[in-house]
């Protein structure tokens, strides 16, 4: 055997196409590094062209974006006057959640003072008498003992009565009545100056009936300047005012006429001359069956009228 070396071999010769592979290669090359050095004008690096080389493009989502909200329309949201007193929901396109601002305090208007209460009107005749013309009312019969006197005093215009047709003969009078049947039952010169009571304003529709009354020196006040012109006037006092007023004569012995009456120790002091005055003038007088004077019990629209025409017989005179 020899030891002679193997032939020499020579090195493969390209195919007449794989030049051109080779050359399309490098151009794609090419453009593959062209295109990557123009974006985002990064600098080149193998790791860059490596990575991008091996993303895989997703698919495109377009998505609409929401409206851009400015602070203007903002602030226009949360000053935009509230329709209710409750928190707003959050707007659907800005999420701006419209808190309501704090109720505000309205300060109330100072309270106005109270103005007093208007002067009470004095109680009218609501079925009115017409001067010359008797009055007939059906709980006044003509076999009454006042019948007379309330008969001619309607007829002067001086008492009337109520709608239903009544006088209500027996209800109390008050003193504030008793004062505007005396002003229109008599024309008797002043004697006296008007007091000023501080329970009678200058308002009160009832204060020239009360002055008259007191100038005519029928009725005088209480000693704390009271006239106390709700407060019913008892038999007493009504015929106290009335011998006053008229200026009747003080009997020689008030006593001795005042003893023939049972009750004659109701009578004060102040009061039994005056009564006993009036008694002897015919202007009072008592139970003649029973003898009492019931001087304290409130006096009626009956005892009033009588007292009154009575005291147009004597003041006449």
């Amino acid at each position: 055997m020899s030891n002679s070396s193997p032939p020499r071999q020579r090195p493969p010769r390209l195919r007449d196409d794989e030049p051109i592979a080779l050359l399309i290669a490098a151009l794609s090359f090419g453009a593959i590094f062209f295109w990557i050095l123009n974006q985002n004008q990064q600098p080149f690096s193998i790791g860059n062209f490596l990575k991008k080389a091996g993303e895989t493009q997703a698919p495109q989502v377009i998505t609409t974006p929401l409206p851009q909200t400015t602070e203007a329309e903002i602030d226009g949201v949360k000053k935009a006057p509230r329709l209710e007193d409750s928190p707003q929901p959050p707007s659907p396109n800005t999420g701006v959640v419209t808190t309501p601002a704090p109720p505000v305090a309205i300060n109330p208007s100072p309270t106005p003072s109270i103005a007093p209460p208007p002067p009470p009107i004095p109680p009218a005749n609501l079925t009115p008498a017409k001067p010359g013309v008797p009055l007939s009312f059906v709980d006044v019969p003509k076999t009454y003992w006042a019948y007379p006197f309330i008969t001619a005093l309607s007829a002067q215009g001086i008492i009337g009565g109520y709608p239903d047709g009544t006088f209500k003969p027996d209800q109390p009078v008050k003193r504030s009545e008793f004062a505007i049947q005396i002003q229109k039952a008599y024309a008797k010169p002043n004697t006296l100056r008007p007091i000023t009571f501080i329970d009678v304003p200058q308002a009160d529709l009832r204060l020239p009936a009360i002055d008259q009354a007191v100038k005519m020196n029928f009725m005088i006040g209480y000693p704390d300047k009271t006239f106390r012109p709700t407060q019913k006037v008892s038999r007493m006092e009504a015929a106290v005012s009335m011998a006053r007023g008229l200026a009747l004569p003080i009997p020689a012995d008030p006593e001795a006429i005042l003893q023939s009456y049972q009750d004659q120790n109701q009578i004060p002091e102040w009061a039994r001359s005056r009564i006993a005055a009036a008694i002897e003038a015919g202007l009072f007088s008592g139970d003649p069956d029973t003898k009492q004077l019931n001087p304290n019990q409130s006096a009626s629209r009956s005892d009033i009228a009588a007292l009154v025409y009575k005291g147009q017989k004597l003041a006449a005179k």
